[in-house]
């Protein structure tokens, strides 16, 4: 079992990477499990499986992660007698590791939280860095907090399971990284879809790892995003946005960032910030992956509206990132117009 480290101001996370999906010890003051529908099986036929520790299912979809399965979880560790020396092991996608994340955050002020990621997206993005959140009243990641996982564990066995809209949501994302921090995943984007559409197991590793490594680095530098993590958002206000006007249906969060990423791309071409070739090419990969599904009569008012109150906004101005080219980011503070423009 291969592994590294990254330390953050709440300290430090160990990131294993394991041949099969591997449920980490719980201690000698106990824990619980969360999983979801689809995950449970995954966590009960793991090893190391208490089954004599709760596990709590989630019903799956973006709609559960809300105060009613938060509530859930903490009742059940309550009535196990859980302490905050003991540990919530979510086993499951971006909404179990965001749900069991946050419920230890907040349960007696901070348990123990481990991580068994089971989705592309989850191994790359949402069981790293600390970021815990759930949905209210229609928005996207409203209410959370920063609260990092002691573990985690990534085993991309599991990839080989997921259904292709599941599996290109988390590619998405490591292709957001890839724009960020890496110009050998970009490259390996441009140059490797037929192996990556096919879900080469070695390179699917190579990815997540180079994705995750450059996360980490960026979170231990700014953990509370304060300033660089705020790059991570790239294509999210767009993004966010959308997901919460379909009502958390129709498109997945990957392609609902791929889609914020070409509108980005389309702003910063249309302004004259973002190098024209490059805005093209970018758009042009993503679309060779997937065709995003958008409704064609999605309400631009209410994408804009809600673009309004993201949470990364100051002073009621809509804060995006953009790009210059590959790896050169900065935040710009865009009109309605100009938004309005690219929608």
């Amino acid at each position: 079992m291969n592994s590294f480290s990254f330390t953050t101001v709440q300290g430090k996370t160990e990131v294993f990477y394991c041949d099969e999906p591997f449920l980490p010890h719980v201690g000698t003051y106990g824990g619980m499990y969360i999983a979801d529908s689809n995950t449970a099986p995954i966590a009960k036929n793991s090893k190391n499986f208490r089954h004599d520790l709760p596990l709590v299912i989630i019903e799956a979809g973006e709609e559960n992660k809300n105060f009613t399965s938060l509530e859930f979880i903490i009742k059940t560790a309550l009535d196990a007698g859980l302490s905050r020396n003991s540990v919530f092991i979510g086993v499951g996608g971006g909404l179990v590791c965001d749900l069991a994340a946050f419920a230890a955050s907040v349960y007696m002020r901070g348990a123990k939280c481990k991580l068994v990621p089971t989705s592309l997206l989850a191994m790359a993005d949402a069981a790293i860095g600390g970021k815990t959140a759930i949905n209210f009243d229609g928005y996207k990641n409203m209410v959370g907090t920063f609260f990092k996982a002691d573990e985690v564990y990534i085993s991309p066995k599991v990839l080989k399971s997921l259904s292709e809209a599941e599996y290109l949501s988390g590619m998405f994302e490591i292709f957001k990284m890839g724009l960020l921090y890496s110009k050998d995943i970009y490259q390996a984007f441009k140059t490797q879809k037929e192996n990556i559409l096919a879900r080469d197991e070695g390179l699917c590793l190579e990815l997540v790892k180079k994705a995750v490594e450059a996360k980490a680095l960026v979170v231990s530098r700014d953990f509370d995003e304060k300033n660089e993590r705020a790059f991570l958002n790239f294509g999210h206000t767009f993004g966010h946005a959308l997901e919460s006007v379909l009502n958390f249906s129709k498109v997945s969060h990957g392609e609902a960032v791929a889609w914020g990423i070409s509108k980005a791309m389309l702003l910063g071409k249309k302004l004259g910030l973002t190098d024209s070739s490059y805005a093209d090419e970018v758009c042009a990969v993503i679309h060779s992956y997937s065709r995003i599904d958008v409704p064609l009569l999605y309400d631009k008012e209410k994408v804009l509206l809600t673009m309004k109150k993201d949470k990364k906004n100051i002073d009621a101005k809509i804060r995006l990132i953009l790009q210059k080219n590959i790896c050169e980011t900065f935040i710009y503070e865009a009109s309605e117009k100009d938004i309005k423009d690219v929608l």
